[in-house]
């Protein structure tokens, strides 16, 4: 073999070592080793309305290179695991190399409520004409606010919701932190032109706790008949009567309707005998909550 030839054999094999030692240089130099999460043991407690930050109290990350990387510490998600507020937080830490580190704790809301659904309106609605079940429903969460796009209705009765009568409805809800809630509320559809005049509640749904008064007059708010308006807030005026039906046993637990008709009579001066009513319709909802056996 000529000696050029051997030069070039020994060119290849010295670039050959060189590339092997850099590659065995540059594994030992690599850092693929994680840093480490150090989470106090006692469960942190605080507030739904505290700042997420919150959840990093207590919680520290290190790196055998770096140091102290608790700056890259975030929460990836909070988890709620029952009603009574506790938590599922899972974190996760980098280093400088992108080396990930994942833990997670329990932590707890003292102050945690389930979402509620809200009514704007009765749960009433005139046969014959086009309504949206969903259009008076609405719900409220103490973490999210307002989550009534979230809100969803299913017919639990056989018969078609827009027949005259009460149907079954169960509307669900669920916030971000996955909690779902769901409640049956009856849905009535009653014959077009029996009322002649409008009824409005200052509340349409309520919420009490086991053993709460119930006093069912003090929701009468107004009377409509046409154009006109008459406060009932502070007591009927003369000439108006009011029936109310429904009973709600608070020291049980479960969802009741209160339904209310006020009538207004109206004398001819001429001829006392000779009199016109005018009926207003409306319904309350009232959720007693608890526990049956609690």
């Amino acid at each position: 073999m000529k000696r050029q030839n051997w030069l070039i054999v020994l060119l290849i094999l010295v670039c050959a070592a060189v590339f092997c030692g850099y590659e065995v240089l540059a594994h030992y130099r690599a850092d693929n080793v994680p840093p480490e999460i150090h989470l106090e043991e006692q469960i942190p407690e605080l507030s739904v309305f505290d700042s997420r930050d919150m959840l990093l109290q207590g919680v520290t990350a290190a790196d055998d290179r770096d140091g102290d990387v608790t700056g890259s510490l975030v929460v990836e998600n909070v988890s709620l695991q029952d009603s009574e507020g506790h938590l599922l937080v899972k974190y996760a830490a980098f280093d400088s190399a992108g080396n990930v580190v994942r833990a997670q704790r329990e932590a707890k809301y003292t102050d945690y409520e389930s979402p509620r659904f809200t009514l704007s309106g009765p749960l009433l609605y005139p046969a014959g004409s086009s309504f949206d079940v969903l259009g008076n429903v609405g719900a409220t969460d103490l973490i999210d606010g307002d989550i009534q796009h979230r809100v969803r209705a299913a017919s639990l009765d056989e018969d078609s919701i827009a027949g005259t009568g009460t149907h079954n409805v169960k509307f669900q809800v669920t916030n971000s932190l996955g909690e779902t809630i769901s409640q049956t509320f009856p849905v009535e559809v009653y014959n077009a032109g029996m009322y002649e005049a409008e009824l409005t509640l200052s509340e349409y749904l309520v919420y009490l706790e086991k053993g709460a008064e119930f006093e069912p007059e003090a929701y009468l708010d107004t009377f409509h008949l046409m154009g006109d308006e008459v406060n009932l807030k502070y007591g009927l005026p003369e000439d108006y009567s009011v029936k109310i039906t429904g009973n709600v046993h608070t020291r049980i637990p479960g969802v009741y309707s209160v339904k209310y008709r006020v009538t207004y009579t109206e004398y001819d001066e001429r001829d006392p005998e000779r009199t016109w009513k005018y009926v207003g319709y409306s319904k309350l909802i009232v959720v007693v909550e608890g526990k049956l056996n609690g």
